[in-house]
């Protein structure tokens, strides 16, 4: 089994997440997407998603449900907002809604810089990509705005990658 983009810093995310577990700071965990195997003469040869996934992580920090996922992109200067699902967007709208924290652990892979973009940043911008389809400029996010506005996450604390520091200070 070989690997997809972003499984090395997914894989990262999953060391932070037993690291936040280990130190009682929070509980998350990886949600798998229900694959549906095709077999043929009884073995599987292929196999397809049955459903559309949520996020990737999903959890609970401080009595505090969060999801979010983990992005990828080789850009230097932008994150493709293409990037990003339909249905994923409408469960983090849906996430927020109910009082839960969302975001997205964008890791800009030429840099090695990792930032967290909160879920009212994204909405934002994913509006904007929405309503002017086509139109130059609006079908990714600068990498200025992240450096500027966003959560930069580092290793901190025996944590590889400490993306819930601050957090409370965003809700």
């Amino acid at each position: 089994m070989g690997y997809h983009r972003g499984d090395v810093f997914e894989e990262i995310v999953n060391i932070s997440n037993k690291a936040y577990k280990r130190k009682g700071i929070a509980l998350v965990q990886k949600i798998s997407t229900p694959m549906k195997p095709i077999q043929r003469g009884g073995q599987i040869i292929s196999a397809y998603y049955e459903e559309k996934s949520t996020l990737d992580f999903i959890g609970v920090y401080q009595g505090t449900p969060i999801a979010f996922d983990a992005k990828e992109t080789r850009e230097k200067n932008r994150f493709p907002l293409s990037n990003i699902q339909e249905h994923q967007i409408s469960f983090m709208k849906n996430w927020y809604e109910h009082g839960g924290i969302t975001f997205l652990l964008i890791n800009f892979t030429k840099f090695d810089k990792v930032y967290r973009l909160d879920w009212l940043t994204l909405s934002w911008y994913w509006k904007q990509y929405q309503e002017n389809k086509g139109k130059r400029g609006f079908g990714s996010i600068a990498f200025n705005e992240f450096e500027c506005n966003c959560k930069k996450v580092k290793s901190r604390d025996g944590i590889m990658l400490d993306y819930l520091e601050g957090i409370k200070m965003e809700g």
